[in-house]
């Protein structure tokens, strides 16, 4: 049988010491965070809001929440401080009254509830107060000078911490209760919130306004995971799937909303919502399943129950389909259903345990992948997940369950999301498919309702299995780090036999990486027949941190050799076998990893001779995922050589899924490169999609031409650049930013300081935060010393008094881009805004970037001599060094044929 969750924190700090600090990802002197008590437990609110259209447009909304609070049992008359004292989060709220409480006061912070002793049943109190222009938690949509069009409505984003800026709360995963919203709001206006919609009545007195219930009555919601919304919303009704109704919404902000536009967008919620079904064993438990959009969402897309939340770039039409930009919007929408089982309906204890749902939604999307997109497709998923976990490891390595944080909202990371992932993934090839999709089943149903630890998960692995995984949780979810994998190859062609040396070189005691994890690696080698052999390399504290393996075959040569060719195990490889053995690799490896990873030893190998052979492979490469990264990797390398092949692919490409790739990498400064770009933007519409486009423009101005910089304000004046998005005046605007001229700053200038009469901006706020950072980076080229001062205070004027806390912290940031000397006279207004304006787990980068307004003093225009001499003199010296490696090969050939020719000559048989 499966154990109610418990406390398993013995064996988490005996294995792995999850509480030991973390170097580089927090402060040594950082304290561990624990779950709070719960003798005194919240466990339903009632929460009345009025929220018409003049308490929205003043952002000040009169609420009251109703608690029912559960006293411990056997606690009554109890004096100790647990049983009758219980701590709301509530911050800068203005509380009026409380009632049903001995005594309570409010710091600002903390809302203290205080009984004279301890009791047993359920208390009401009632908290009636004030939200007025809340700096998180709750967000106002409100049209103003600067964005006269906007549609009016409120909504709320909560994870992690966040409820408590507008409502008094227990804002703690751990803490669950019942809900009822009761919204009064205007006639006009549409109101949803968590759960079963009641009833919307109008004021028998004002027909003007009415009043929406919304009640979550058979299950229970902890306070990241409530939401309402209220305003002018555009609905679209998508049926029911088992009686649960689809419901999908947006903020009615320009001409792409439209109710087609939004069942483009979530229309394949209802197959997904079967799928993950059967795939979980668990019928969907909500009676309604919402998805809203709004541009109030900051961060993506949230799970919240039964009302997920969205940014608003996910709103999608035809034209964004064009490069694969619907995968990606059904990717979100298949992760963030998957926290309706993993998050919503199990929800982690605390913070330290957020892998059982951040990289278990991570880990569904990819077995969507899996059963409903092709193998390579799939496939790609997965490798993706593994190195974007390892790129972070380059800055911090932390245990996966880890209670050593400065901030919940740090454990949010490429540790958590595919860093955990790939983990259950390995998970499932150990205990086997068949065993670990039963154990998940039970699981799902032992926990529904409750909340959940990394052990409850272990031991529904074990039982189901048969298997101890205590080991692994040890070194994977418990310790740090991963196997760091160095390959050698050898062939005895005489013997027939392929030996292959894999060693672990990860092993780190300050860090406290183990010198060995305990894997098995498969490997592939395919011959010139393509016959294919399997052998298996295994690690283990016998073993040690270096295998030797050997593998017979057969008489043909071996071409392709695949370390780990189904990618069942977290790695990184260091393997170079050969300019042969790299090109068959390339062009006939069956893993997609495996052909990424030949392309990418090639060009770091360099040589003409081995470019040559990428580029060719490229050609006939037949999977856009591959040659997407293979772009990135030529990108990086920034050799003259690996330009040219980039520059030839902007000609030759044509799948726009990996030309949006393309023409992001093409960011080289090149006449070849803006060629490209500027043939490539002359395609016929129908081959772009906007974010082709916003790339290419972006890197048309890189490239600095004085041509240009006409080129790209013309563009931006192009009615078309307004997309559903403004991606592609997001990219003019970024390449402006990018071109340094006295004309681009003078555009971008006007463009972020000017209003225009009825449109104010006249751009979204997401193309103004970019055009902030454009005009930082144009202005620091700027020669005048008075220039640049003058557009740091124009920045620092942002900072002070722009309405939006993005643009607030946009304009922080681009700060950082001037010297010390000219950003200094602002650092005072910079670090109260950064100190006072944003939620408390967003302050702290927000300082840092306050922090970080140091620089070079160095002359500006001295700087940019150098940094363009620079570009000149690396470029030269890449083509020298390609050319004097293509003659030393050429040299070491012509020897070793002139070595064979002897030797041939003194075995020949004399006369």
């Amino acid at each position: 049988m499966l154990l109610e969750a418990g406390d398993a924190y013995a064996h988490e700090l005996e294995a792995g010491n999850p509480v030991a600090a973390n170097k580089g990802f927090c402060a040594e002197t950082t304290l561990p965070k624990y779950a709070p008590n719960g003798r005194l437990s919240p466990t339903h609110l009632r929460i009345a809001l009025n929220a018409t259209e003049e308490a929205l447009s003043a952002k000040r909304v009169a609420a009251s929440v109703a608690i029912t609070v559960n006293g411990f049992p056997g606690a009554s008359g109890s004096l100790a401080v647990v049983d009758r004292v219980l701590a709301l989060n509530a911050v800068d709220l203005s509380i009026e009254k409380v009632d049903g409480v001995d005594d309570w006061d409010h710091d600002g912070k903390l809302l203290t509830l205080r009984w004279n002793a301890g009791f047993e049943g359920a208390r009401t109190v009632v908290v009636s107060y004030l939200i007025e222009r809340p700096i998180a938690g709750l967000y106002f949509h409100v049209a103003d000078e600067t964005a006269p069009n906007r549609a009016l409505h409120a909504i709320t984003d909560h994870e992690t911490e966040r409820a408590r800026y507008w409502l008094p709360c227990v804002d703690q995963p751990l803490v669950r209760t019942t809900l009822e919203f009761v919204i009064t709001h205007s006639t006009k206006h549409t109101a949803i919130a968590n759960g079963l919609h009641i009833s919307t009545t109008p004021s028998p007195t004002d027909a003007s306004r009415s009043t929406t219930v919304y009640k979550l009555a058979n299950h229970t919601c902890p306070s990241y995971l409530i939401c309402f919304a209220v305003g002018d919303l555009v609905v679209a009704n998508d049926g029911d799937v088992d009686g649960m109704k689809l419901q999908y919404l947006c903020s009615r902000d320009h001409e792409f909303v439209t109710p087609e536009n939004l069942l483009r967008t979530f229309g394949n919620t209802g197959n997904i919502v079967r799928w993950m079904q059967d795939k979980v064993g668990y019928k969907f438990p909500w009676e309604k399943y919402a998805q809203i959009i709004s541009p109030r969402i900051e961060y993506g897309a949230m799970e919240n129950i039964s009302l997920v939340t969205y940014k608003n770039v996910y709103l999608f039409n035809e034209d964004l389909g064009k490069d694969g930009f619907d995968k990606q919007v059904n990717s979100t929408n298949v992760h963030e259903m998957a926290h309706t089982y993993f998050g919503d309906l199990l929800t982690m204890r605390h913070f330290e345990h957020v892998w059982l749902k951040e990289s278990w939604a991570t880990y569904i999307d990819y077995c969507y992948s899996e059963d409903h997109y092709s193998h390579d497709e799939a496939r790609l998923k997965i490798f993706q997940a593994m190195e974007g976990y390892i790129s972070e490891t380059s800055r911090y390595v932390r245990p996966i369950v880890c209670r050593t944080y400065e901030s919940s909202w740090d454990m949010f990371d490429m540790h958590t999301y595919p860093g955990g992932a790939f983990r259950i993934h390995m998970l499932r090839h150990i205990v086997g498919d068949d065993a670990f999709w039963k154990a998940v089943k039970k699981y799902v149903n032992a926990f529904a309702g409750k909340s959940v630890e990394t052990e409850d998960f272990k031991r529904a692995l074990e039982q189901e299995s048969g298997l101890n995984l205590t080991k692994f949780f040890d070194q994977w979810i418990y310790g740090r780090g991963y196997p760091k994998l160095k390959a050698t190859y050898e062939y005895d062609a005489a013997k027939g036999l392929v030996q292959l040396t894999l060693e672990q070189t990860q092993g780190d005691k300050a860090l406290e990486i183990p010198d060995v994890f305990e894997v098995v690696v498969e490997v592939d080698v395919k011959d010139a027949k393509g016959e294919i052999y399997t052998t298996e390399v295994v690690f283990n504290d016998l073993s040690g941190k270096k295998v030797i393996a050997y593998l017979r075959v057969g008489n043909a040569k071996p071409e392709v050799v695949e370390i780990d060719p189904r990618g069942k195990v977290l790695h990184s490889l260091d393997f170079n076998p050969g300019e042969a053995v790299l090109e068959a690799t390339m062009r006939k490896g069956v893993e997609v990893s495996s052909r990424v990873r030949a392309y990418r030893q090639l060009i770091k190998n360099g040589g003409v001779n081995a470019y040559k052979k990428v580029a060719a492979a490229l050609r006939d490469e037949p999977f856009f995922g591959v040659r997407s990264l293979v772009y990135r990797a030529l990108e990086k390398e920034e050799t003259q050589t690996a330009i040219n092949i980039l520059a030839d692919s902007l000609a030759t490409e044509t799948d726009p899924r990996s030309l949006v790739i393309l023409a992001n990498a093409s960011g080289a400064k090149d006449p070849r490169i803006r060629a490209g770009l500027l043939a490539l933007l002359q395609r016929p519409s129908a081959q772009l999609s906007p974010r082709i486009r916003r790339f290419a423009y972006a890197n048309l101005g890189r490239q600095a031409h004085p041509d240009d910089a006409a080129f790209l304000i013309a563009a931006s004046q192009d009615p078309a650049s307004h997309d559903i998005h403004s991606f592609t005046l997001t990219g003019i605007v970024d390449g402006l930013g990018q071109h340094r001229s006295a004309a681009a700053f003078a555009h971008l200038e006007k463009l972020l300081f000017e209003l225009k009469p009825d449109a104010g901006r006249g751009v979204p706020e997401d193309v103004h935060i970019g055009a902030v950072m454009a005009y930082a980076s144009t202005a620091v080229w700027q020669e005048s010393a008075l220039v640049r001062r003058a557009a740091a205070e124009k920045l620092a004027s942002l900072v002070r008094a722009d309405p939006s806390h993005r643009v607030q912290r946009a304009a922080i940031r681009a700060l950082t881009k001037f010297t010390e000397g000219e950003a200094k006279p602002y650092l005072g207004v910079c670090g109260a805004v950064a100190a006072t304006a944003f939620a408390e787990q967003d302050t702290a980068e927000v300082v840092k970037l306050v922090s970080g307004m140091r620089g070079d003093s160095k002359n500006v225009g001295e700087l940019k001599k150098t940094v363009e001499d620079l570009e000149g003199k690396i470029r030269k010296l890449e083509d020298t060094v390609l050319l004097l490696d293509a003659d030393r090969k050429e040299k070491d050939k012509a020897a070793a044929d002139a070595k064979a020719a002897e030797a041939k000559a003194a075995e020949a048989p004399k006369a």
